[in-house]
Order: C-alpha cells, then structure tokens, then sequence
C-alpha cells in the first residue's frame, strides 16, 4: 500500500507539472552579484567554486567501484545498488565542468550544459533511493528512463521555454525521496544522512535567491551564488561520507 501510495503522488505530480502553464526563464538569472575577473578568468568566483564537484565526483566513483574493499561490501548488500550512485557521482563530477562553463559566459545556451549533468545528479539519487526502499530491479529498471526523462527536461526548456519539466526533474525528485524516507523502511541505517543532504541543497537554493544581499553583506568578499556552489558541494560529500559509514540496517554502523 505504501509503495502504492508513493506511485500515485510520483504520477499525479508529473502530471500536475505538465498541466501547469509556461514558465519562462527571466533574463535576470543570469546576472549575478560577483562579476569580477581574476586571472583572466571571468566571473572567477563562480566558476572556480565548482572545483569541489570533481574531486568529489572522483572520490564518489571510486568508492563505489572498489569492488573488493571490505567496507564497500557493507555498503552495497547487492551489486547492482552501485550503479545508481555512480550516475549521481558522474553527475556530480560533470557539474563541475558544465556549471563553470555557464559561469564563465551566462548566458541560456550555456545554462542547459549547467543543468544536463545535474540532472544525472538527481535522476541517480531517485534511482537509489528506489533500489533501497522499494526494490533493487525496480530501481535499476528506472535508472536510464529517469536519466532520460531529466536530460529531456531540459531539453523541451530549450525548444519550447517551459521551465516547468526541469522544475519538477528537480524539487519533485527530490519531494518523492523524502516521501520514500518517510513511508519506506530502510535496508540501511544511516539514511538520516538523506535528510541532512536535503538540507545542505535547500540551504544551496537560500544562499542563490539571496545572491546580492549576501554579496552586499560581507562587504563584496563572497556572493550567495559562489557559497551555492560550495553548500551544495558539501552535499555531495555527505552523501559519500553516509556511504562510507553506513551498513545493513542489522548491523551495527561504523564509529564516526
């Protein structure tokens, strides 16, 4: 019943996105406080602030693909379970090189090559979280048609102007993972490392809508969008750190 509960809201949430009027992208997203250059660099802050996604990106894959490490095997009960974080690993580790292009020259034809690799973030983490509360072959089964259907969500915002698919690609994944934490028992303990992923990426979104303000604030030494950047870097950090700690839900859990 409960799976049953999260399939009718995932579908009735789409469905309600598709049916809500055109939303366009405002010109003004791509104006941002902190415009200086730096070693020939232009919008320097922004773009080099997305460095922590590839280290990361790094680190998460080759975690996940030690296949012979003890502390992997605790990590993964079934093998197939890597694959969805490897998607969001390589999401993580493109959104550095995607979102620096868009930095380096803001403009909509750059942002969609910001939001591609992003996509695979979020579309990998549903998957997972899938895998690991409802089923693993279900999972995996949505792993590549939710890699799709967000890599077209940004596409159709490219052709038509709609905003709305990437919207839902982003918040309402994130929306469902939650609601899979909450009516969904775990296989692993540590999953309270989930939510607190949820609140670094929503404190990511404070820090971008207040980019100015907090530019403004701290006397023009570091702008809301560059403490985005490294927020929601941290996100994924703790998204590996939660890896790297956690074990069946029937065994005790490593030491922090």
């Amino acid at each position: 019943m409960r799976v049953g509960v999260v399939v009718v809201i995932a579908l009735a949430g789409i469905a309600t996105f598709l049916r809500l009027p055109p939303l366009a992208q405002p010109e003004s997203y791509h104006h941002f406080a902190d415009d200086r250059r730096m070693l020939g660099i232009p919008n320097f802050m922004n773009v080099i602030s997305n460095a922590p996604f590839a280290v990361l990106g790094v680190m998460g894959l080759r975690f996940v693909w030690r296949r012979r490490a003890a502390d992997t095997r605790l990590c993964f009960i079934q093998e197939g379970e890597r694959i969805p974080f490897a998607v969001f690993f390589a999401g993580a580790f493109l959104t550095c090189f995607g979102s620096g292009y868009y930095h380096w020259a803001p403009n909509d034809a750059t942002l969609a090559w910001d939001r591609l690799p992003m996509t695979l973030a979020f579309m990998g983490l549903l998957a997972a979280v899938v895998s690991e509360r409802i089923e693993v072959r279900a999972g995996l089964r949505l792993l590549w048609p939710l890699v799709f259907a967000g890599a077209a969500s940004v596409w159709w915002w490219r052709r038509s102007g709609n905003l709305w698919p990437y919207a839902c690609a982003q918040f309402f994944s994130i929306a469902l993972i939650g609601l899979m934490l909450v009516l969904l028992p775990p296989r692993y303990n540590r999953t309270g490392d989930l939510l607190v992923l949820t609140g670094f990426y929503a404190l990511a979104k404070v820090f971008e809508a207040l980019d100015w303000q907090i530019f403004a604030l701290t006397n023009k030494f570091v702008s809301g969008h560059t403490l985005k950047h490294l927020v929601a870097a941290l996100a994924v950090f703790w998204l590996l750190r939660m890896l790297q700690l956690r074990s069946p839900a029937s065994r005790p859990a490593p030491a922090v």
